[in-house]
């Protein structure tokens, strides 16, 4: 179309501002934005004088795109020519501002709008309220969400519209506050507000709780879907519900959203390729990879990112080097960093640490942070303590020391029993500011959700809880559990070791999860960091003595304890 549209206005003998504005419009529209920029300075050439709908069209455009900078800049020059700005133009650079996460530009923006645009008389709210939804969306994009939740409250409940309640949601759901991110759309549905979420809204809401893996909310929410018939927009909620059901622990369910979809995309099928891996079941993804060229489907960048991630945890090492083989021989797809970095974590993970340098050096382009941490975790789990100094060197080169490698780090020498170089590790975090993330586990019981941290004592059950983990801990060890004194890593004796590790956070969370659960329902805990190997171990034992299976998730995967034995067959 924008080539018919092309060939309309060059055929024009007298082209004026319209006409110009409608073919930098479509442009920018398109995302081709050097000829809507060649049209726009064209225009300057020619001395047309360029009105509020052309600076908009292309402030839109770069917005719209994700290009935030280009957007600010355009403004400047805008302002600088004496053009006054409209709404859509301050919405445009709103959505620049969040793009780029430039809260600074963005505070100058609402300043703007108070003095030029915001009238607050709510005669005719229309154009206020997409400037306050436009600021609402650039605050909670740049993690200033209780100014975007003061924007919200400022807008009478009768006044808000849909869009209002999305981007709120939406920025807490992006944002790390899911549980206030489920409140607020809660409140969305109470009685008495007529409001109907989009099919946005509700997404924000299943990605809320994919993170918080609250899979009874999930479940209402799928419930909600097939009463209020969004057919129109149907496949874009089911790869949501496949995303959710999947980190919520629900792999089977995920499967069946999939199986009766009545139209797919590519990333229905990826989606689906990376739940199975999230939860250890490579060789069915390899099946779903069958089915999927079966259907039309060609692998992409993406989708070998998925398959190699899928290889790696499921310890597929040789299938996996075929796949990044395949890449370029077969689907003329090339590996970019994110691929090498999957290459290093699926040799690191095997132990083989030759093959792994070996990516390493190959890489066409310069190893990044994300390529030394996995490398550094394969260092962490066969005890490699020369490699893993040197892939921490590598970070340190790079500036790129976080709380997650200096642990990393401390834990290698800490199997080591180099208590010296643990105690300099932690030495080196405390100067440089670096704080260690605290072990945290949350469990879902009857009444809402449950956290525990290490040692927790603040649960009002926190009695019957240590009774019952110790009461576990003692039926398990009697056939055949020995607790791995290695995972407490501190300089002190085996049996304060016990005790440490006795306290951990997920051991605590599963107790109360079998304190408050039915026998035979499946117990559902997530973990902030990897699951220790210990907890791994009781964990297993555990299953064989309750009726319940346990589903954990941790930082990077999920494990299924039952009757015995975990889905990740001892490979994570």
């Amino acid at each position: 179309m924008i080539q018919q549209a092309n060939k309309v206005f060059e055929s024009m003998e007298v082209k004026d501002v319209v006409s110009w504005n409608a073919m930098v419009t479509g442009y920018s529209q398109a995302g081709r934005f050097e000829e809507a920029l060649g049209l726009f300075e064209k225009m300057r050439e020619e001395k047309i004088e360029l009105d509020v709908v052309t600076w908009s069209a292309v402030i839109a455009g770069y917005a719209q795109k994700g290009h935030g900078y280009e957007a600010l800049g355009v403004f400047r020059q805008m302002q600088l020519c004496g053009s006054k700005p409209n709404v859509v133009t301050l919405v445009s650079v709103l959505s620049g501002c969040a793009s780029i996460a430039a809260l600074l530009q963005g505070k100058e923006t609402h300043c703007y709008a108070i003095k030029c645009v915001l009238n607050y008389d709510w005669n005719d709210p229309g154009e206020d309220l997409m400037v306050i939804n436009g600021l609402i969306d650039m605050y909670a994009k740049c993690k200033s969400t209780n100014v975007a939740r003061l924007m919200f409250d400022s807008v009478a409940p009768s006044d808000r519209n849909v869009v209002t309640w999305t981007v709120m949601i939406g920025g807490y759901a992006q944002h790390g506050e899911e549980n206030d991110a489920l409140k607020l759309f809660s409140e969305m549905l109470q009685e008495g507000n007529s409001m109907k979420p989009n099919a946005f809204t509700i997404c924000c809401a299943l990605m809320a709780c994919a993170h918080l893996a609250a899979l009874r909310f999930g479940k209402q929410i799928h419930a909600y879907i097939l009463r209020n018939r969004y057919e129109s927009v149907m496949l874009f909620m089911e790869n949501c519900l496949i995303d959710m059901y999947s980190k919520s622990g629900d792999i089977h369910a995920a499967r069946v959203v999939f199986d009766n979809m009545q139209h797919r995309n590519s990333v229905s099928w990826t989606s689906l390729l990376t739940a199975y891996g999230m939860h250890g079941y490579g060789e069915e993804a390899i099946k779903v990879l069958d089915y999927m060229r079966v259907a039309g489907f060609v692998p992409d960048g993406i989708t070998f990112l998925v398959l190699l991630y899928v290889c790696s945890h499921s310890g597929m090492v040789d299938q996996g080097i075929r796949f990044f083989e395949s890449m370029h021989t077969e689907y003329s797809v090339t590996p970019e960093l994110d691929h090498y970095a999957c290459m290093v974590d699926l040799l690191g993970r095997a132990g083989r640490f030759g093959q792994a340098l070996e990516f390493v050096h190959s890489m066409p382009m310069e190893p990044t942070a994300i390529v030394w941490i996995a490398l550094l975790s394969g260092c962490r789990i066969h005890g490699n303590v020369e490699l893993g100094e040197y892939a921490a060197a590598q970070l340190q080169e790079l500036g790129s020391e976080n709380d997650g490698s200096y642990t990393l780090l401390s834990n290698i020498y800490a199997n080591a029993r180099r208590w010296r170089d643990v105690a300099r590790v932690r030495s080196l975090m405390k100067y440089s500011g670096v704080k260690k993330r605290a072990g945290c586990s949350w469990v879902q019981g009857k009444k809402g959700t449950a956290t525990f941290y290490v040692g927790d004592r603040s649960h009002p059950q926190f009695e019957q809880i240590y009774k019952l983990l110790a009461d576990l801990i003692q039926r398990i060890k009697a056939i055949g559990y020995v607790p791995e004194t290695n995972c407490a890593l501190h300089d002190v004796d085996d049996e304060e070791k016990g005790d440490l590790l006795f306290e951990h956070s997920e051991k605590l969370a599963l107790a109360y999860g079998i304190l408050v659960s039915t026998p035979g329902v499946p117990i559902h805990i997530t973990k902030n960091l990897r699951v220790c190997t210990d907890c791994h171990n009781a964990f297993t034992y555990i299953s064989m003595i309750i009726d319940n299976e346990i589903i954990l998730r941790d930082s990077s995967r999920f494990h299924h304890f039952k009757s015995g034995s975990c889905s990740c067959r001892g490979y994570w």
